[in-house]
This record gives C-alpha cells, sequence and structure tokens, in this order.
C-alpha cells in the first residue's frame, strides 16, 4: 500500500514507523509517502481514520474507499 502524509504527520511517521515494512517513497516539504506490505487490519484502518486530513490513501483503491466509507459512516451518525 502507498500512504501519502502531510509534512508536519510525515515527521511523527519517520520517528515511529507503522510497520516494519514501511519504506520511504517521498520525504519533501509537502508530503512523506511511504510503502508498506502488511495485510489491512481493522486497527490499522482506525490508526489511519485516527489522523484525519493528514494522510491520504494513494493504492491500494479498495483501501481509500473502506477509509471513505468510515468518514461517511461517522457523517450519518451526527445530529
Amino acid at each position: 500500500m502507498i500512504l501519502s502524509y502531510s509534512a508536519f504527520q510525515g515527521k511523527y511517521i519517520k520517528s515511529l514507523p507503522l510497520h516494519l515494512t514501511q519504506e520511504i517513497v517521498v520525504d519533501n516539504h509537502e508530503e512523506l509517502r511511504v510503502k508498506l506490505n502488511m495485510y489491512v487490519t481493522h486497527d490499522f484502518v482506525m490508526e489511519l481514520l485516527s489522523v484525519g486530513a493528514e494522510v491520504k490513501v494513494i493504492a491500494p483503491i479498495s483501501l481509500a474507499e473502506r477509509m471513505k466509507e468510515e468518514y461517511r459512516k461517522s457523517l450519518q451518525h451526527q445530529s
């Protein structure tokens, strides 16, 4: 999978990698893009959701769609 983090959040991701397979693809003043080779678990999705707009799922598309669905569900629960 490929994830793009804001430069600010990227500092945290560099200091505490998400997974042993984490590989930095891009690291500049705009973003930190990482590649991970791991299974997508519920806990991992929750970790991504916890940083909100600070992360963008580049690949796989199925994970990006899952994230969108989780945000939709969350918005439906708002009064």
